[in-house]
Order: structure tokens, then sequence, then C-alpha cells
């Protein structure tokens, strides 16, 4: 097939060009055959030719085209002919793990294209089994070339990498009893989401890698949290806080007992007191209740981590743990009232509140059970609510401060959530966050979008956000494609 005339200019240019401007003159060959997520009309013919200049091109040069065939590759994004094309390179990529032993940049992006040919899947496999990359990768490897098992699909146990969840057999019982009160269609289309979530890491991290070097990848250690505390679990002091509590459903005021808190409005609601944590979820969640019983310990050391590189391009660890934490001991200026700390998951960032603002002060929101029974194992002092994000159970003005990081992208509404915030804060209360933006770079930014489900705000849309939920901005940074933000609540 003939080469489109505007492809064979870029890809000359492209493998002619080795200093500084080869990153440019790369993306220049990108965009004359794909489109973030959709090929070109051209790309079918060029494959071919892009696939010939594997072998003669150099060391740099490698890895970036083998990223550019993957994209083709993608499902759903290049047609059957481009994607049929892509597959008949097959002889030529595996040729090329040898030099990937020594070439950490090629063997990423080898991992990233041969995902995409499950139908070689004991092939593949056996070609790259080894090669000197972490197990993690060859555990992402292995699950994108796998089939869909309808009977013991695993889903939600492949983020950041399926080594990361070696389940023990209660766990695997809890996962199939989850997964056999699921209709087929949405068991594939989970399961699909989580492919596509593999495909954005490993891309991502093949692209990173080409273009820094491995020489600068840090992987990050996970969090450090306070060990667990022994013997009797302490009460807990939500009731310390009734005049700031109201009920989610009605706004009516709280009755607080010794198991539970009963609305004394119009719904009459009950909230139990469960294992120190105070239930006004409405059974909000409660069908994921099984699946997260064994993600706290493996989100602070595994799903975390890799999920700030993927979405923060943290690669080379240019956000560390201790900068977010300075971050809030800067920011954090409360009023009077309680502090909230909304999403908390397992207390991370509730303990910085609680050691810079004392433990009674904080309450601790989030929707996962797990999460906030092994927030209570390490901060028994600190109120627990399980609850929703977009219908706080909370007194119009009547918190000090509020706190969501690194939730806010996961949100089932993120302007819902902030106009929560906006309403239940005191004048003059700061609100802090987290949360991600586009990477400058189109074609990383379209890794950072594949996942289903997870968004990336533009600033200015969660500034927007913000001046409408009457709060205005007084910083806004972050590094790499972090976003950190800091909010105080305008007088009403």
């Amino acid at each position: 097939m003939e080469i489109d005339p505007a492809v064979r200019s870029a890809l000359t240019a492209f493998t002619s060009e080795e200093g500084p401007r080869a990153g440019a003159a790369f993306r220049r060959l990108v965009t004359t055959v794909w489109n973030h997520g959709k090929a070109e009309p051209t790309a079918a013919a060029s494959v071919p030719h892009l696939v010939a200049a594997l072998g003669t091109a150099t060391a740099r040069q490698r890895p970036l085209l083998a990223i550019l065939l993957g994209l083709l590759a993608e499902p759903g994004g290049g047609g059957a002919e481009t994607r049929a094309t892509v597959h008949g390179g097959l002889d030529q990529y595996l040729a090329l793990v040898d030099d990937a032993r020594a070439d950490q940049p090629l063997a990423a992006a080898l991992l990233y294209l041969l995902g995409h040919f499950p139908q070689d899947r004991e092939t593949i496999l056996g070609a790259v089994r080894e090669l000197p990359v972490a197990a993690s990768d060859l555990s992402r490897l292995d699950r994108r070339l796998s089939p869909l098992d309808p009977l013991d699909p695993q889903l939600g146990r492949t983020w950041p990498s399926p080594v990361d969840w070696e389940l023990s057999e209660e766990e695997r019982e809890l996962d199939l009893a989850w997964v056999r009160e699921l209709p087929g269609d949405q068991v594939a289309a989970l399961w699909e989401n989580d492919s596509r979530s593999l495909l954005a890491y490993a891309g991502a991290k093949a692209l990173w890698a080409a273009e820094h070097g491995w020489s600068a990848y840090q992987p990050d250690p996970g969090l450090t949290l306070p060990p667990a505390e022994r013997g009797e679990r302490r009460a807990n002091p939500i009731s310390a806080h009734a005049e700031a509590m109201r009920c989610p459903t009605c706004r009516g005021r709280l009755e607080f007992r010794a198991d539970s808190a009963r609305c004394t409005g119009a719904c009459g609601a009950d909230g139990p007191l469960v294992e120190g944590v105070l239930d006004l979820s409405g059974g909000v969640g409660n069908g994921t209740a099984a699946m997260a019983r064994n993600v706290p310990l493996r989100y602070d050391n595994a799903l975390r981590p890799a999920f700030l590189r993927l979405m923060g391009t943290n690669w080379a660890g240019t956000v560390p743990v201790p900068a977010e934490d300075r971050y809030l001991e800067d920011r954090v200026r409360p009023v009077e009232g309680p502090v909230l700390d909304l999403a908390a998951g397992t207390g991370r960032w509730t303990w910085v509140l609680a050691e810079q603002l004392g433990a009674e002060r904080v309450i601790a929101l989030d929707l996962s059970p797990a999460m906030l029974k092994r927030l209570r194992e390490v901060l028994p002092e600190v109120s627990t609510v399980r609850g929703s994000a977009i219908s706080l159970p909370f007194e119009d003005s009547s918190l000090g401060a509020v706190n969501c990081w690194n939730a806010l992208q996961a949100l089932p509404d993120a302007g819902e959530a902030i106009a929560e915030v906006g309403r239940c804060l005191r004048p003059g209360g700061t609100f802090t966050l987290m949360t991600f933006r586009p990477a400058d770079d189109p074609l990383y930014r379209y890794f950072q979008t594949l996942p289903r489900g997870v968004i990336v705000f533009e600033p200015e849309t969660v500034r927007d956000l913000l001046d409408k939920a009457g709060m205005t901005v007084v910083d806004l940074s972050g590094e790499g494609s972090f976003l950190f933000i800091t909010a105080v609540r305008e007088p009403r």
C-alpha cells in the first residue's frame, strides 16, 4: 500500500531527528495517522512503513514507534483493517525482545504494544517471560491478553496490576458472591474498563520512559500510617458535634443514642453506629461493600501511588507525600467549627489534620465501610461518618474547614459535592483539595482519560464550580498534572 505523502514526510523527519526536537517530530508523525483515540484514514496504508522503520530506527526512536503502533491497535480506535495490519508486524515486534533485555523504555513500549494481541497470548507470554521487568508489568500484560471468564472475572482486581491482588480464599469467595449478583452485560463492561485502565497505565509508563529515560523513574514507597492501636476501641465521639450534624435526607436534627442517631425531622430515619462508625449513608454503596473489604491496605501501598503516577505524571516522584502534607499544614486555616475530611479513605490526611488541629475537632467522612474501619483502627479519637459527598450530613454554615484530597475526580458529581461544601462551610473557612488537570501533552492526556469513570479537570472548570458555591480561589498550583487548590468561603 502506498503511504500518504504527508505521513512519509513526517516519518522521514522523525527518523532523521535525534536532538531535542525529536519529541516534536514524533508528535507531528502521530497526528498524521492518529487523533486522540481514532485512526486517520491514512493509518492502514502507513502501518507497514511504520513497522519497517522499527528495523532501522535508533534506540531512542524504537520505543516511540512501538507506542504509535499500539495506539493504532487500540480497540475501537484503529478500525479492523488498521488493527489487522498492526497485528501483521508481530514477528518484527517479538524480534525486538532480545534488545529490550537491556533497554527498559523499549521493554515498556513492547509490553504496551503486545498487549493488544490476545489471539497470540501464549506466543507473546513465552517470548517476554525473561524480560527484566517487574512482576507487576508482566501480570498486567497477562491480564490484557486473557479472555473474560464469566464464572470468575476477578473484577476490580487489576489496578495497578493483578499481582497486587493476591486474594485469600475468603476474599475470593466474597468477590465471587458479589459478581454473581451482576447481569452479564455489566460484568463485560466492568471487565472492559479494567482492561482500558491497564492499557492506560502501560501506555503512559512507556511514553514517559521513552522520553525521560528509565533512570529518572522513582517507585513510590507508599504511605506511612500511624500503627493501629490495640486494646479497647473508643466510642465514636461524633455526638460532640451534634450542633453541626443534620440528617442528610431532610436536614432534621439528629438525636444521638448509644448505638445510633435518629432524625427528629420529617423522615425519622435511624443511622446505626456500626463498629464505631455512624452510618448515615441510607444504604448507598452497600452493593460494593463485599468487594471493598480488602482494599484499604492495598490502596495505601499500591493503588494510590500508581494512580498518582498515571494521573499526575508522577513517574519521577516529583510530588512526594511530604509535599502533600506540607500543603495541608500551610493552607488549612479553619474558623470556628469542626473540620471535615471529605472522602477520607484510610485516613492518611485525616491524620495530618488531627496532628495539626487536634483529633477531637476532626470529622472523617467516606462511603466505604472498609476504609473507615481502617481509619478507626489508627485514629480512634476522630469522629467517623459513613455518608455521601453529594448530600452532606451537616447544617448550613457549620464547618470550620473542609479538605478533599485525591477524591474529587472519582465522585459521582463534582459540582454537587463542591456545592455541598459551600453550603456547609462557614464564611472565612478554607476548602483544600487535590485532584488532577489534563496533561499539557495531548498524547499523554489520552492515557489519562482512557479509564472510564475518572475525570481530569481544567483548572478553570473547578474555579467556576467553586465560584458558584460561594468560594474564592486563593491558591491554584501543582507540579506535573497535579491540581492543588485552596478556596475560602465568602460571607453570605
